[in-house]
């Protein structure tokens, strides 16, 4: 699942909404663990054939080959190997030596299989939050400064302590190599843990998501592991004392704060009546996006063609109510803004402005600005559209920026040298978070446009705004605002 499927997913929460969320790194161990097993093998033909001889009393090499029709060299390897795991004896009755069945030869040909004891190593996760050994089927583990380098941010829950062998359990183990692919149709059964060995730290990717009560009185942070919510890691994490530390970063932004700068002021124009439409479409919108996810999802595992037909028509019907509802959103004049609610309208405003877009933003970093991002802004600035992008959080320069930072600034700057109507250009000293789409919308937001992905050392808020859809406001905005680039564009 994409990020922004996990968002649609799970972004609904009883009493809750989603106030942030970010891609971080989760701590955990990879090791080998020495066991000591019962490995259950099936029979092999010729094994399960000798076995069948002996208990029909057929015991003699000479007897074999004449019933089987098979070569003494053949029989032999198969006696011996058969000795070797006790399911039979030599025995001399009547003084002359011939093979006989054990019990345990007879429990081995009635299960056809045999149980052999092994001492095995296994390539083992075990995650530092729940505690637990666990199999991550879908990532490879990162280093810390891989994690950092894919814009992660690191969470941690203390100082790291080794896994104990209390921790493991061989019914544990046992679990996850029913899981592992290649040893999953191989049964076995962990007698014991007898050591680790091969101890390294590592990480793994998920997406946290921060929930905050509607009354503002409650936190909640939730991590969603291989595309599903893990209630062990909110649940560990909630008692951790890392919890405090990155909830209180996680403060609503105060009044003061927005007013300090006034090109992101947000205007107070939503009426109470206005509110309810908002929030009801809201709500619904969620709803039918969480909905769909699931569609999408039941369809990549329906077993027929039947199934698959009915769930794609559910999925065309769902899809059908999901633009009624944008159609009604875009009719609000002014309408709230949270976390989720952002990168669909940088997407729209990138895939379908027809006269100009304005992005002002203090960050520049590379994941948002990718390849994707550049071919997209051109493809506008081929069809016409007049571009706007400001950045600069101070008059300086960035000192030492990421690689992949400076890369995305650069590219930028070859797209305005080559279009006239493309203006790039460092505002400096700007706060201002701000989207606008010809005179179909301006966003006034906290919401960082164009870093809020791959920064691993951003702190957690409360990201929150206004959409403005009335065309007499979206111009007074742009107005306001384009000065600021040609004051730029000439210092």
């Amino acid at each position: 699942m994409t990020t922004e499927q996990i968002i649609a997913r799970y972004k609904q929460r009883n009493g809750f909404r989603l106030a942030d969320y970010a891609e971080v790194a989760l701590p955990i161990y990879t090791l080998n663990v020495q066991a000591l097993t019962l490995a259950h093998r099936r029979l092999a033909p010729i094994d399960e054939f000798v076995l069948k001889c002996l208990a029909l009393n057929i015991s003699s090499i000479e007897e074999m080959i004449s019933f089987l029709g098979l070569e003494e060299e053949v029989i032999k390897s198969a006696l011996v190997a058969l000795a070797q795991t006790e399911s039979i004896a030599l025995t001399a009755p009547h003084g002359k030596q011939s093979w006989t069945l054990t019990a345990k030869g007879r429990a081995t040909l009635e299960a056809s299989e045999l149980i052999l004891p092994e001492q095995r190593t296994f390539p083992l996760h075990f995650d530092i939050m729940t505690r637990k050994p666990v199999l991550f089927r879908f990532q490879t583990p990162l280093k810390h400064r891989e994690a950092e380098h894919e814009g992660l941010r690191v969470i941690e829950t203390g100082a790291r302590k080794h896994p104990e062998l209390s921790e493991v359990s061989p019914h544990a183990i046992e679990n996850i190599l029913r899981a592992t692919p290649g040893l999953a149709d191989q049964r076995r059964d962990v007698l014991a843990i007898r050591s680790f060995d091969n101890i390294k730290p590592l990480y793994i990717q998920a997406i946290a998501l921060f929930f905050v009560s509607d009354d503002g009185s409650d936190v909640q942070i939730a991590f969603a592991i291989d595309g599903k919510i893990s209630q062990e890691h909110e649940l560990a994490f909630a008692r951790s004392g890392e919890f405090k530390k990155v909830a209180n970063e996680l403060a609503v932004r105060s009044e003061a704060e927005v007013r300090s700068d006034p090109v992101n002021q947000i205007p107070l124009l939503i009426k109470d009546e206005t509110k309810r439409v908002d929030a009801e479409l809201r709500q619904n919108t969620e709803k039918i996006q969480s909905t769909i996810v699931q569609t999408e999802q039941a369809i990549e595992s329906a077993e027929s063609n039947d199934e698959r037909f009915a769930l794609r028509e559910q999925l065309r019907r769902q899809e059908l109510e999901l633009q009624r509802l944008r159609a009604e959103a875009k009719k609000v004049p002014v309408r709230n803004l949270y976390v989720a609610d952002h990168p669909p309208l940088l997407k729209e405003a990138l895939e379908s402005s027809k006269s100009r877009v304005m992005i002002i933003s203090p960050w520049i970093k590379g994941k948002v600005v990718n390849d994707h991002f550049i071919r997209s802004l051109e493809r506008l600035l081929k069809s016409g559209v007049k571009v706007f992008i400001g950045y600069g959080i101070s008059e300086q320069v960035t000192e030492n920026p990421q690689p992949q930072d400076k890369a995305a600034v650069k590219e930028l700057q070859k797209l305005a040298a080559r279009y006239s109507h493309f203006t790039f250009t460092r505002l400096g000293n700007t706060h201002a978070k701000v989207l606008i789409k010809d005179s179909e919308f301006a966003a006034i937001t906290s919401f960082n446009w164009l870093s809020f992905k791959g920064d691993p050392n951003r702190t957690f808020r409360d990201e929150q705004g206004t959409l403005l859809q009335a065309p007499g406001l979206v111009d007074q905005k742009f107005s306001e605002l384009v000065t600021r680039f040609h004051c730029g564009a000439s210092r």
